[in-house]
């Protein structure tokens, strides 16, 4: 094959591939929404919670006043040795509950204790199996309460 015409295979391998395969937008929504918020908080004095809950394993950033984007690592590993993350957007929708939307796992290779630079693995979910095996109870890890109390 030429340069040519092996960019361009390598172009539409990609694209049929690799870009065809997550669950579309609407079946990577939480089952469970709306999430109630703890009382007296809005969504980011919560997520103040969170980073205090997981202070190694969560990514987070707020691109919009009300919402957040998080990364999320589990701190068990697949059976060959993987991290298992997930990241989701976080809205607030009314005073006292959230919506999370736009959910994506991904079956990790970089340790998050060591790396906060993702080093490869499988994004998803491709399918609902995996929706239900892998991402949710990600999601629901994530989504536990924290044990003894947290200060802000």
């Amino acid at each position: 094959m030429g340069g040519d015409k092996l960019g361009q295979w390598i172009l539409s391998t990609f694209l049929l591939v690799g870009c065809a395969s997550l669950l579309p937008p609407e079946r990577r929504v939480y089952p469970k929404n709306p999430v109630t918020l703890p009382e007296g908080m809005d969504i980011h004095k919560w997520m103040e919670t969170k980073k205090q809950q997981f202070p190694n394993r969560l990514r987070s950033y707020s691109p919009y006043s009300n919402a957040y984007k998080i990364l999320f690592y589990r701190k068990v590993y697949t059976p060959i040795g993987s991290f298992i993350s997930c990241g989701a957007y976080f809205r607030q929708i009314n005073q006292n509950a959230i919506e999370i939307i736009e959910m994506v796992s991904n079956v990790n290779y970089a340790d998050y204790e060591k790396s906060i630079i993702p080093r490869g693995g499988d994004l998803g979910p491709m399918n609902e199996k995996e929706m239900k095996e892998i991402l949710l109870p990600c999601m629901e890890e994530f989504l536990e309460p924290a044990q003894g109390k947290i200060h802000l």
